[in-house]
């Protein structure tokens, strides 16, 4: 949902920053800023620093850096939209409602991530069966374990040029939908699309809430002509505002001993 520009100031200015800072962290005031122990890593001597005049903290140790809106998000694991209502909700300010076409461009983005989800579930189960075992015995060759597949949920794409494709369409999932999300391409000057990605270790990537927008995939062939091949930008996927394995490291600061 977009918001303006005009009401998320607004919000910030209704908060001094060391108030909600010093919900949990033990700030020391000095001189205009306030310093204490950082929450986002482990530190002994103080590094973190907040400025209620700028309106911002910042780590000199990590490099987390942020508004209120980002210190409610790093510290307590919340999307955007739900700090922005708790901080509202605090405030007494009313968050503009979403229009028709945001709901709808919404809705469309839950769909797309569920075809997604469908397609990770389908590639993790190719690495455990025969198709994948070359790829399976070249990942249990480099160390990795059962564990750590199923934490970061890698799979195997088949070399076949539509096998994505027709187990894809089998389940009901629409072309457009593998087209639109990127896991097909649909050559410009016409004829059948075909899987992106084919032969390839595939590694999900997915946004804050753990939910799959796109994938990253290596060649397994020497004769690919791309080493590493990522998914294209996307209704739901933005390179520039996306990090991989962003949904575990969201949780790092809350984990217990962090």
């Amino acid at each position: 949902m977009a918001l303006s520009p005009q009401f998320l100031d607004e919000l910030k200015h209704r908060f001094t920053l060391s108030d909600v800072v010093g919900r949990q962290v033990k700030l020391v005031r000095h001189g205009r800023e306030h310093t204490g122990l950082c929450p986002f890593h482990n530190e002994k001597t103080p590094s973190f620093t907040v400025n209620d005049q700028k309106g911002f903290y910042h780590c000199f140790g990590c490099g987390a850096h942020g508004s209120v809106l980002d210190f409610v998000m790093g510290t307590q694991g919340l999307e955007f939209m739900e700090a922005v209502e708790m901080l509202a909700g605090e405030a007494g300010m009313d968050v503009p409602k979403q229009s028709r076409d945001q709901i709808e461009r919404d809705k469309k983005r839950g769909t797309l991530a569920e075809v997604m989800e469908t397609v990770a579930k389908w590639y993790m189960a190719q690495l455990k069966g025969q198709i994948g075992r070359a790829a399976y015995d070249y990942i249990k060759g480099r160390g990795l374990t059962d564990a750590t597949l199923e934490r970061f949920q890698m799979g195997y794409s088949p070399a076949a040029r539509t096998a994505l494709k027709d187990a894809m369409i089998a389940r009901g999932i629409g072309e457009d939908q593998l087209i639109e999300t990127g896991m097909l391409i649909k050559p410009e000057g016409g004829g059948p699309s075909y899987d992106r990605f084919r032969d390839r270790l595939m590694f999900p990537i997915t946004d804050r809430q753990g939910r799959v927008i796109a994938f990253g995939g290596r060649a397994l062939s020497k004769d690919a002509k791309a080493k590493y091949l990522n998914s294209p930008e996307t209704t739901i996927f933005h390179k520039g505002a996306t990090l991989y394995n962003w949904a575990n490291a969201r949780a790092a600061p809350m984990t217990p001993g962090r």
